[in-house]
C-alpha cells in the first residue's frame, strides 16, 4: 500500500520552508528506497525535463548512461538523479556560473553540456563523476 507525504509550502516563506524540508533530505532516499513517494505541493507551474548523461568516475571507466529529472518552477528549480543507486533530490544554490544543485554533502553542478557530481567530503578534486549530454 502506498502512503503519500505531502509538505505544504505557502507563498510567503516558501523558499525557507523549502530549505528547511529538504534540510532533512536525508529521509528522502529512505522514502525512496521504501517505495513511498515524497510529494511537494509548491506554487506555479512546473516545467519537467529528463536529460540522459554519459557519465565517467575516471578518464580510463566506460561512460554510464545516467538520467536527470529536471523541475523548474518560478521560485525553485530540483534536480532528481541516481546517488549510490537511489533517487535523490537536490536543490538548486547559487553558483557563479551555470547550475548548481546540492543535496547533503552531494553537489551536481551543470554548465553547458557537461555535469559534474561530486561529494563536498571528497579528500581528492579528482574524486568528480564527468557527465556529458548524450547525442
Amino acid at each position: 500500500m502506498m502512503h503519500r507525504n505531502d509538505v505544504s509550502i505557502a507563498a510567503r516563506g516558501r523558499a525557507l520552508a523549502l530549505g528547511l524540508a529538504l534540510a532533512a533530505i536525508g529521509a528522502v532516499p529512505a522514502l525512496a528506497q521504501d517505495g513511498e513517494p515524497l510529494t511537494l505541493d509548491l506554487e506555479g507551474p512546473a516545467e519537467r525535463t529528463t536529460v540522459t548523461y554519459l557519465c565517467r568516475d575516471t578518464a580510463e571507466a566506460e561512460p554510464v548512461e545516467m538520467a536527470v529529472e529536471y523541475i523548474n518552477l518560478p521560485s525553485n528549480s530540483l534536480a532528481i538523479l541516481p546517488v549510490d543507486g537511489r533517487q535523490t533530490l537536490f536543490v538548486d544554490v547559487m553558483s557563479g556560473s551555470g547550475a548548481k544543485y546540492a543535496a547533503g554533502a552531494m553537489v551536481w553542478w551543470t554548465k553547458g553540456r557537461r555535469g559534474d557530481l561530486y561529494s563536498e567530503m571528497r579528500s581528492d578534486p579528482s574524486q568528480t563523476t564527468v557527465c556529458e549530454v548524450r547525442r
